[in-house]
């Protein structure tokens, strides 16, 4: 099935099935094979197949209930790990810098190939690969399994997960990874028992003991805010406008794709990227860019190879803005090489909604009414 097809009939059976019953079920993970209690539109967001703020839309024009708020505060998580990563972009080059790390090779090649001593941990490995998604309550399990009990850094656990998942995009994973490590939420780790494994698996693993390590990590510098996001706008700027696999919403890009000459999509292969993806998931990717320049008669996709080649004669360029990640580091790479000017589109909600996301989620949760009162 088409993967724009795809993504809207799991949102609408979502919206009008599951959604009632998210806040209930949605810590159970009952394993790939079985219905899940979760949306899994994951890996459409992570895309913009689907745009948050849209999905929000829906939800809030369908539903009154207070009982489809926690799926809302989900969606503003999303929203909240975006900004905070755009305030703080240096947690992403740190993380893309740091190669000395200190860890047992043997157990980390054993945990990748599914055939370390942990079979829950095998499973989630052989489930990853084989379907390229987990569970988010799983994911967490995972991160600290890797963490806190085979002693391996956060760093590599994350790079796994960017290599397998569909949905796996800067903030939300690099963040999510932090968070279980005790680096978001200072001195909060997140460790789990048996108990908590034997529930919320269904019954599908039942261990006696979750053997931890006593293991404290610390953010090695202060990490100082970064305003420079915020002197962006939605404005075009030039005819030529460049644009990433990872903000792909056709209905709101069909009313700016209009006003230029020409529009190139890139996809960046392994060989420009710091973090190799799965094949899969390159194929995942490739499928959405395909599906989109369909849409279009002035889209075309553009080997990353051929960019200065192609643009020889263009001295201004518009992107559209694809958030902190290995698509703006190439961009960067790209305008400090060639002597580019290239201005970058930022939505105006994400704009709105990112000045808010400097601290904590709970500072963020309070002026979730003002992002409201704007997106809608």
């Amino acid at each position: 099935m088409p993967i724009f097809l795809d993504a809207q009939e799991k949102w609408e059976y979502f919206l009008e099935n599951k959604i009632k019953n998210y806040e209930k079920l949605r810590n159970f993970d009952y394993g790939p094979t079985n219905e899940s209690s979760v949306s899994k539109l994951s890996p459409y967001i992570s895309h913009r197949v689907l745009l948050e703020y849209e999905l929000l839309k829906e939800v809030k024009k369908k539903y009154q209930s207070q009982k489809i708020n926690k799926f809302i505060e989900e969606i503003y998580w999303r929203i909240y790990w975006k900004g905070w990563m755009e305030n703080r972009p240096k947690v992403w080059c740190n993380f893309i810098l740091e190669k000395n790390y200190d860890y047992d090779f043997e157990t980390y090649e054993k945990t990748i190939n599914g055939n370390s001593e942990l079979d829950f941990l095998n499973s989630w490995v052989n489930e990853l690969k084989t379907h390229n998604y987990l569970h988010n309550h799983t994911r967490m399990w995972f991160a600290s399994t890797w963490i806190f009990n085979l002693g391996l850094p956060w760093q590599l656990g994350a790079s796994f997960f960017f290599k397998h998942l569909y949905d796996g995009d800067a903030a939300s994973n690099l963040l999510s990874w932090r968070w279980v490590a005790g680096l978001q939420t200072k001195g909060k780790q997140y460790l789990f028992s048996p108990a908590n494994l034997r529930k919320f698996s269904n019954n599908r693993f039942n261990v006696e003991k979750i053997n931890t390590k006593q293991i404290f990590l610390e953010e090695t510098n202060q990490i100082a805010l970064d305003d420079e996001i915020y002197k962006s706008n939605m404005e075009p700027k030039s005819e030529n406008l460049i644009l990433f696999e990872n903000d792909l919403h056709v209905p709101t890009l069909k009313k700016i794709l209009g006003n230029y000459k020409s529009v190139f999509i890139i996809l960046l292969g392994n060989a420009q990227r710091k973090i190799k993806l799965s094949k899969a998931v390159l194929n995942f990717k490739q499928q959405i860019v395909f599906e989109f320049i369909n849409q279009f008669d002035n889209v075309t996709q553009l080997d990353p190879l051929k960019l200065q080649q192609t643009l020889v004669d263009i001295n201004q360029l518009d992107i559209i803005y694809p958030g902190v990640g290995e698509n703006n580091d190439f961009v960067n790479s790209f305008q400090k090489s060639h002597n580019k000017e290239i201005f970058k589109l930022v939505r105006n909600q994400d704009l709105f909604s990112w000045k808010f996301a400097k601290k904590g989620f709970f500072k963020f949760k309070e002026n979730i009414p003002k992002i409201n009162q704007y997106v809608f």
